[in-house]
């Protein structure tokens, strides 16, 4: 008799927070191995007959909800429920003197990545170029927002093939259909048209929304996005190529194909205007205006200027907690920091970025103090908790909230723009169209949004020592970012200085 199960490795990888996905396969009386999937889940969706223990268990994904981390559970979970009917029909024509533990990693693997040298029978069904997109999907160690950059590619994908009534294959996918494929994600957004409703007030018809046009209307059905498509930027759409390009190499990498599109074209480089940031001043007056009218505008009014202080993006302003602070010993003595990851490149080689914080910084967090006990609730002193026996590894007791009251994103950086209307910072600036990548004059309140803080902290430490390597390690950038190069034309008081000595 043979028996698959399941088993989640207790290592948990640092950088992506899930486990990988073992496979323990006994065979009859004397037959009993495991292998590595190389699938990674994340624990939450595995249960296991014992908590905590190397124990057989089950995938399980409740949420109908398709996010990218759903989607990466399903995928695993029937990837690996494949797999485990596949070795199962193998074991039946195998002798038992060759079921080794090199013959099960030799299956798992000629299942994963096609190695041809391995003697398992071939698949009865060729894998499609979105089969192998799925694969790629499901072995990459991403992070939650860069996932949703490739399922945004995947969907747009799947409605050109749709739309060109054409399949997509790593054969067919040349320089050509490359261009095409381009042109289309910057057209998309003319497959549709207002929705005409009659007006409650008179019979005459009023504009809607936009909806799919005739012909599209079942591609985008099919495949739709959570918004409806606008027409993309310049550097969007490049974003979008490029990891295309990622993708492409990956299945050159694995041999899944030979063939690279992107061999006879060049992605360009992406355009970006000049840094607009506030500077010290303007920072102070929006920290010192009176906000006690609106409780919830002082509230993001301090997370905005937190994160002016420690210039991190909103990714990681969103995951910090108070575990994240800690107290660091200087040649001057103790000073409390802000230690993170940041979560855009630890995927590669994480570095932990380190940011002290200042008087003004410690101040803001002393207000908010109190959601460090957040976490308290569901604890051991619960009645729930009390009745559950003791096990011999139990969660830290240490309380570890979050360190602002956040809010969704979106409506963090509406408040943002709010902020500098009451305050009155609406000075005009120049900034690049991103779809039309034409210069326009704005006032800098329509454009504040959270990655204005994140400028505002690089932008004037730049400016007081010249240093990007040092910069660079306050801000998270890796050594050598070519970032900082648009930081070096905006310094006017520098400007002003040596038009001076002239």
């Amino acid at each position: 008799m043979t028996k698959i199960s399941k088993i989640l490795a207790k290592k948990v990888n640092p950088v992506s927070g899930k486990s990988e996905v073992l496979l323990r396969l006994r065979h009859g009386h004397n037959i009993a191995l495991r292998a590595k999937t190389h699938l990674f889940i994340s624990p939450k969706f595995f249960v296991g007959q014992r908590d905590g223990q190397d124990a057989p268990g089950e995938i399980v994904v409740k949420s109908r909800i398709p996010t990218p981390e759903i989607i990466q559970a399903k995928e695993v979970r029937n990837k690996i429920d494949d797999m485990c009917r596949l070795i199962e029909d193998l074991i039946c024509s195998e002798k038992p003197n060759n079921i080794t533990l090199d013959w099960l990693q030799n299956q798992v693997d000629r299942f994963i990545y096609g190695d041809s040298s391995s003697n398992v029978a071939e698949a009865p069904k060729v894998k499609s170029f979105f089969n192998h997109f799925d694969d790629y999907l499901a072995l990459s160690q991403f992070s939650e927002s860069r996932r949703k950059h490739f399922l945004v590619l995947y969907r747009a994908l799947q409605r050109y093939s749709l739309f060109k009534k054409f399949e997509i294959t790593f054969e067919t996918f040349n320089s050509i259909i490359l261009v095409d494929f381009e042109s289309f994600l910057r057209n998309e957004h003319t497959f549709f048209m207002e929705e005409k409703k009659p007006s409650e007030k008179n019979n005459k018809q009023s504009t809607g929304a936009l909806v799919p046009t005739k012909q599209y209307e079942a591609i985008f059905k099919q495949f739709p996005e959570c918004r409806t498509p606008k027409p993309r930027g310049d550097n969007y759409v490049k974003g979008l190529l490029t990891i295309l390009r990622t993708f492409i190499i990956w299945a050159n990498k694995t041999g899944k194909t030979q063939n690279n599109p992107f061999k006879d074209r060049q992605i360009q480089e992406c355009v970006y205007g000049t840094p607009i940031f506030i500077t010290d001043e303007e920072r102070n007056i929006i920290y010192e205006t009176d906000f006690s009218y609106n409780k919830r505008l002082e509230q993001q009014r301090d997370i905005f200027i937190f994160q002016c202080l420690v210039g991190c993006r909103i990714s990681d302003l969103y995951s910090f907690r108070h575990s994240n602070i800690i107290t660091e010993k200087t040649s001057k003595g103790y000073r409390k920091c802000i230690n993170y990851i940041p979560r855009k490149t630890k995927e590669g080689n994480p570095v932990t970025v380190s940011v002290p914080l200042n008087v003004l910084a410690l101040e803001i967090l002393k207000k908010y103090e109190y959601l460090r006990a957040e976490e308290l609730a569901g604890n051991r002193d619960s009645e729930g908790e009390i009745k559950k026996p003791i096990k011999e590894k139990q969660k830290s007791s240490i309380a570890d909230g979050p360190i602002f009251p956040f809010i969704a994103q979106q409506h963090y950086n509406e408040y943002i723009k709010e902020i500098f209307k009451a305050c009155g910072i609406t000075r005009i600036v120049s900034v690049i169209n991103p779809t039309t990548g034409k210069i326009e004059q704005k006032s800098i309140a329509d454009v504040a949004s959270s990655h204005l803080a994140r400028r505002t902290f690089i932008g004037n430490l730049y400016n007081k020592v010249q240093d990007p390597n040092l910069v660079g390690s306050l801000s998270g950038h890796k050594e050598g970012s070519r970032a900082f190069a648009r930081y070096r034309t905006i310094n006017i008081d520098i400007k002003a200085d040596l038009i001076d000595k002239m």
